[in-house]
């Protein structure tokens, strides 16, 4: 969306600024600001690499790993209970 949104008015945008301005340059004074808010949204940014996404399923290393995953959860859900009830809503 930000694509088209700035990418596909950038023209119309940089003709409108020369002709307001009358100044050659506003096109890169533009493009200057773009790279600016560009720059400054990349360095508030936290890095992720490593870490698990929020909301994504637990990652294990090795199989025995999975079958502890699956134990805890199969603790806390009752899964039998949860089908049943997915059935009855779609009835």
């Amino acid at each position: 969306m930000s694509v088209s949104l700035f990418g596909g008015t950038t023209p119309l945008v940089a003709a409108w600024l020369v002709d307001r301005t009358g100044n050659q340059m506003m096109p890169a004074y533009y493009l200057m600001g773009a790279s600016l808010i560009g720059i400054v949204s990349v360095i508030a940014l936290r890095e992720t690499a490593g870490k698990p996404l929020p909301g994504s399923g637990p990652s294990v290393g090795t199989h025995a790993e999975a079958l502890a995953v699956l134990r805890q959860a199969s603790k806390r859900v009752n899964v039998k209970k949860a089908y049943l009830a997915v059935v009855k809503e779609r009835a």
